[in-house]
């Protein structure tokens, strides 16, 4: 109510750029005031006129993706790297971390003879629906219930569809694994290395389903207390195994992602909020094939379900399933440029679990 009042009091100085009061109503948009309502729409008509600008290189191919207005456009940029990113531990080159290669995996992986021009486990119906993680930065949770809820899929033919990403956030919180030359781990909405999640979930602790164990982070911002029950437990698969590279090979995820979707990290930037369509070739993005500090930018988790070739733009790509909602991107998907280590895909670490 709050907002209609004061977008009926300020209609009539709106009146010609009724795209903000457009956003305001699709996305259900409530600011506290008239002056913050104003500052808002400043910012919104800035990225608004951004986004108008691009779409017109790419209509005219010199871009090869499109954007879309999404409903952080409200956000200055910082605002939009603080909501959407920071999902991964602090590290630095100082950083030193482990493999863990499960022999299962490693003996697919040797059998496999090359790999298609194109890809995708969406084809086969192995992927799960996509998801929100909104408030919280619990993007490695996201990433790696989907790897989970694809490895059962695929590897039991077991098909599940939510599992509960709230049950890692709180069972698995500040759980670590070290020795000698590293340490990773799990710290709820300020960030996890996948692999600390799938470490802990291969010590039988039961995946929890998503309708006994909701998930609450994203509107809170908090972790909260243990509360897995064995009511809520699925317990016809469970993983096993796992199968995590360091410092790795962008090119090594075909052969992987052939196997079962890979959680990795890259560089979100905050040209992504409004990415449409097409294959994304970010300018303020590193390329980790010529730039070597590029692992060093990554603060976002997601999940490698494929990869192909895009004849309109001549690129190859990733196809990335996101945790920011279906209203993003390509139904909560999007094709990522592939070949050049872009926005440091693949190449700090590659991860999936064994069922």
């Amino acid at each position: 109510m709050r907002v209609l009042i004061l977008l009926s009091l300020l209609g009539l100085a709106f009146a010609t750029e009724d795209v903000f009061l457009n956003f305001a109503k699709e996305f259900n948009k409530s600011y506290k005031d008239g002056k913050d309502l104003i500052s808002r729409r400043a910012i919104f008509m800035n990225n608004y006129e951004k986004m108008v600008k691009h779409n017109e290189r790419y209509e005219a191919g010199l871009e090869s993706w499109a954007q879309k207005v999404h409903e952080d456009m409200d956000l200055t940029s910082a605002e939009w790297m603080s909501k959407r990113t920071g999902g991964l531990p602090l590290y630095d080159e100082k950083t030193e971390f482990v493999d863990t290669l499960d022999e299962r995996i490693v003996a697919k992986l040797k059998e496999m003879k090359g790999t298609p021009r194109e890809f995708s486990w969406t084809d086969s119906g192995a992927v799960t629906s996509v998801k929100n993680q909104a408030q919280c930065g619990s993007c490695a949770a996201f990433s790696v219930i989907g790897a989970v809820e694809s490895c059962f899929n695929i590897q039991r033919g077991k098909v599940i569809d939510d599992l509960s990403e709230q049950h890692i956030l709180d069972c698995a919180y500040n759980h670590q694994v070290s020795d000698e030359s590293g340490t990773w781990g799990a710290f709820g909405c300020d960030g996890a290395w996948p692999n600390a999640y799938v470490d802990w979930l291969m010590g039988k602790n039961y995946n929890q389903i998503e309708s006994a164990y909701p998930y609450t982070s994203g509107s809170s911002g908090q972790v909260g207390s243990c509360k897995a029950s064995s009511n809520g437990a699925y317990t016809d698969a469970w993983v096993t195994g796992m199968y995590n590279v360091w410092y790795c090979k962008e090119s090594d995820m075909e052969n992987l992602v052939m196997i079962n979707p890979v959680s990795t990290s890259l560089q979100a930037t905050d040209n992504w909020g409004g990415y449409s369509h097409g294959v994304m070739d970010d300018r303020m993005c590193c390329d980790a094939a010529t730039d070597s500090s590029c692992i060093y930018n990554l603060n976002h988790a997601i999940l490698v379900v494929g990869f192909g070739h895009d004849t309109a733009s001549g690129l190859d790509y990733w196809l990335i399933k996101n945790s920011w909602g279906s209203r993003w991107g390509e139904s909560g998907y999007m094709k990522l440029k592939r070949g050049t280590g872009h926005c440091g895909v693949g190449s700090l670490h590659q991860t999936i679990p064994h069922c």
